[in-house]
């Protein structure tokens, strides 16, 4: 080890790097808080925080970060400079206030308000309005009236990151409990409020990672009234003047104190949407190692497709490699990483889902990284695609893959969309590896139900002798193929979502209730709940705007907007145009990436998007319009073509349908039924799974 004493420290601290042969990095630890300042140095230089080892690292091809290291370690004790840490130092861009509660309690309104006035302004770049101002004032008032340990330390508006300014309005720290502090100035509880205030809860729990060993704790304070003290949904709700008194039952008389710096400047590791990951790719960024997707089995997943790719290169194979999953269970995500990891330059994310390529295009300024399926197939059929050279593929929802019939009637072409990628794949590259992601229970639309069996045919037409890598549950189709068996099969089955945030149940809920097991699924709604994720419905389409509306109004990255089935009949009389050429006519780009201020963003609540759109992606909190296509008849689904059987392929759409409708949201979803008679059994269903009414 070697002593570092550098910028903005009183005392020197012990700083030593080690190599990492087998993950071919080095790894810098500091025996103590390196500070803000020096966080920010390492982050440009391309290191990276390790919460599990608790160091910072870099690849050793990364020369810039590798040098970086060893300057930090070559540094000596001459090197000391008298200039100490300071809560001013360490909150740039984390919050607009942090202090020790006896300081606070020595503020001044006035001066207090214009520090926090000036570093939001300074930090956020916008507009500050009269009522966050006010807002500042009341919460200010309340909390110098009460007496706190003056060892605790307090938080003024601080921003989760990488969350579109998202940020709770105060945290007060102990060294066992992160207490959040929602103040509302509002003399009623509201749905919308205590959801945003359990969100806050959830994120600081299971992303933060200085609050993982922390009790945390979630208030909604109203000051606009008095003598309230009430529990809901695990959220304290109280009002001012009974904020004391909770309060003391929460923190004892001889708290230990803890270093506020170490909590503001923690890692934090939330899911990222589809694009958000897209984009932190196209950067050269790595994700970080975001807890859900390590307990998914995702890295476990890559690891396995990295040693099929080695293989298939060393020994000129081609291989196709099947991984399944439930909805939201992040099989883009590991497409996009995929391709990302293992070879930018010759990998490509292929996807039939237009809207999905659409939006990925528009918000990564790039035609390179996903590309449209047909698009190349129609290439390879016209010319043979002499200069295609990816050999990493992605096929995004191989179950949907058209069928020979599907191709007839819109391409003229007797061949599969699986027959064409597999001859692409001989006749153009002397090596590949195809990735299919293959969904379940998403299929919604003619010849994409053949599924497995497609690909079974292709591989059985080929020329060549492909090696396959599937599930277990995939065996079947491939039995008479030359399957795989000395890898970890099961990882290529996902079966935890990630959508939405904490619970995984969601999917399994909405099949339960789509399937008509409406025992079981009212049996899974407790746990939904209790895991942060909220459910509503509602006859009144407005009270679903206000609730998205008020929800995330200061909160300005989140999504929200209206999708419905794309079979219209009721909700256009209610100004949910779910017509053909009404939703033809949607900017699908614009409306996922445009900001919430846009006419034609989703967040806008005025154009709808179908099945057709949505599926592939995501929203915060989707408003989805409930048609007559999808009627409950007290004991099941009733057929959406009368003379068919209940299992033939339209009826299968239109089931699968309102799965992917259901399971698009990331915080939760409403149900909005219209007031139609015809109608009322559905909306009477959903209570009685337990979906809570909007009021």
């Amino acid at each position: 080890m070697i002593i570092f004493k550098g910028n903005n420290y009183e005392d020197g601290i012990m700083v030593h790097y080690e190599i990492n042969d087998e993950q071919e990095g080095i790894e810098l630890y500091f025996d103590g808080f390196p500070g803000y300042p020096l966080i920010n140095e390492m982050k440009s230089h391309k290191l990276w925080w390790n919460p599990t080892k608790k160091c910072w690292w870099t690849k050793k091809s990364n020369t810039e970060g590798v040098n970086f290291i060893k300057d930090c370690c070559a540094k000596n004790s001459e090197d000391k400079r008298d200039e100490t840490i300071t809560f001013d130092k360490m909150i740039k861009g984390r919050c607009c206030y942090v202090n020790s509660i006896a300081n606070f309690n020595k503020e001044n309104e006035n001066d207090f308000i214009n520090k926090v006035k000036s570093t939001f302004l300074k930090e956020h770049l916008v507009e500050l309005s009269d009522s966050q101002i006010n807002a500042w004032v009341d919460s200010f008032r309340v909390l110098q009236k009460i007496n706190l340990n003056p060892n605790l330390s307090i938080i003024f508006e601080y921003v989760l990151p990488y969350e579109s300014g998202r940020r709770p309005d105060i945290i007060l720290l102990s060294n066992e409990q992160v207490v959040i502090l929602e103040f509302k100035m509002k003399n009623q509880i509201k749905n919308e409020d205590i959801d945003q205030v359990k969100a806050y809860a959830r994120d600081i729990r299971e992303y933060h990672y200085e609050s993982r060993d922390k009790n945390v704790i979630p208030f909604l304070v109203l000051t606009r009234t008095k003598n309230l003290n009430e529990e809901i949904d695990d959220i304290m709700c109280v009002s001012s003047d009974n904020l004391q008194n909770v309060l003391n039952n929460i923190f004892p008389d001889n708290i230990t104190s803890y270093d506020a710096n170490y909590w503001i400047v923690s890692k934090y590791e939330p899911l990222p949407t589809i694009v958000e990951a897209a984009r932190t790719f196209m950067k050269n960024e790595e994700l970080p190692n975001i807890r859900r997707v390590n307990s998914a089995g995702i890295p476990q997943a890559i690891d396995n497709l990295k040693n099929l790719t080695e293989y298939a290169r060393d020994n000129q194979k081609h291989i196709i490699a099947l991984v399944t999953g439930v909805p939201g269970a992040g099989k883009t995500y590991l497409g996009l990483q995929y391709v990302y990891d293992i070879e930018k330059a010759g990998s490509v994310y292929l996807s039939g889902n237009g809207p999905l390529v659409q939006v990925l295009t528009d918000a990564l300024k790039s035609r390179n990284f996903v590309r449209n399926l047909h698009t190349v197939i129609n290439e390879y059929r016209r010319t043979g695609a002499p200069d295609f050279n990816k050999n990493i593929i992605v096929f995004d929802e191989g179950q949907r893959a058209w069928d020979s019939q599907q191709m007839a009637a819109k391409r003229k072409d007797n061949r599969s969309e699986p027959d064409i990628m597999i001859e692409l794949c001989e006749n153009c590259l002397e090596w590949c590896v195809l990735l299919i992601l293959v969904g379940e229970g998403q299929e919604i639309y003619n010849g994409e139900n053949s599924g497995m069996k497609l690909w079974d045919t292709a591989l059985k037409n080929s020329k060549l002798d492909w090696e396959i890598a599937c599930p277990n549950k995939l065996d079947s189709y491939f039995k008479d193929n030359n399957l795989i068996e000395n890898i970890e099969k099961d990882s290529f089955d996902l079966t935890v979502s990630l959508r939405s945030h904490l619970s995984g149940t969601v999917s399994e809920f909405v099949n339960c209730l789509m399937d008509g097991e409406i025992e079981r699924a009212s049996k899974l709604t407790d746990e939904i709940y209790a895991e942060g994720y909220n459910m509503y419905c509602t006859r009144n389409l407005g009270a679903a705007k206000e609730y998205c509306k008020e929800r995330y109004a200061e909160e300005p990255g989140k999504q929200y907007g209206l999708i419905a089935s794309s079979k219209s009949s009721v909700l256009k009389d209610y100004e949910m145009y779910n017509d053909f050429k009404s939703t033809r006519n949607v900017n699908v780009a614009k409306w996922f990436n445009a900001p919430v201020n846009d006419p034609q963003s989703c967040c806008a609540l005025k154009d709808v998007v179908t099945e057709f759109a949505i599926q592939g992606l995501e929203l915060d909190m989707p408003i989805i319009g409930w048609e007559t296509d999808m009627i409950w008849n007290g004991t099941e689904w009733e057929k959406f073509r009368k003379n068919e059987d209940i299992n033939s392929d339209m009826n299968t759409y239109r089931r699968n349908s309102y799965r992917v409708l259901l399971t698009r949201g990331r915080d939760g979803f409403i149900v909005f039924v219209p007031p139609v008679s015809k109608l009322k059994s559905v909306y009477d269903l959903l209570l009685s799974v337990g979906i809570k009414e909007l009021n």
